[in-house]
């Protein structure tokens, strides 16, 4: 069973790390470079510390019987970045880490991902969410309503 708790900006980049750790596929393609896993951690938590700058920001730890293993970021209406380490996405564990997305994010959201983040964007459809057409040129867009 995953269980979530609410965490602070600062406490954030540990579970980034473990979330991509042993992922070999995320680091050679999300960003659709070649990058390592302390870059690939440096990239997404620079981008996360802008968008918490303009907006107010929710950090969550993802845990399995009290082992860190993921993380998820949201800002109102906006799923922006989540992950777990691959070692725990066996499907009962997917199932359960879209019911705590969905508990945090309360009513419909969207979520924005690059086009070569093919995996979750094929995983939040499995999830019900929808690609909307035309929002953002360079990033798919994706509706839970």
């Amino acid at each position: 069973m995953l269980t979530l708790k609410k965490i602070l900006l600062e406490d954030l980049r540990q579970y980034v790390e473990i979330a991509y750790k042993g992922d070999d596929d995320l680091l050679l393609h999300y960003w659709g470079t070649d990058l390592n896993l302390q870059e690939a951690v440096d990239l997404t938590m620079s981008l996360i510390e802008q968008v918490d700058k303009e907006v107010p920001v929710d950090y969550y730890a993802v845990e399995s019987e009290e082992q860190e293993i993921g993380y998820i970021v949201k800002f109102p209406n906006n799923l922006y970045s989540f992950s777990i380490n691959i070692n725990y996405r066996a499907k009962e564990n997917l199932i359960c880490f879209w019911e705590l997305i969905k508990e945090v994010m309360e009513d419909g959201f969207i979520c924005m991902l690059y086009p070569q983040n093919s995996r979750a964007i094929k995983w939040l459809q499995k999830c019900d969410m929808k690609i909307v057409e035309g929002v953002k040129q360079e990033l798919i867009t994706l509706i839970k309503v």
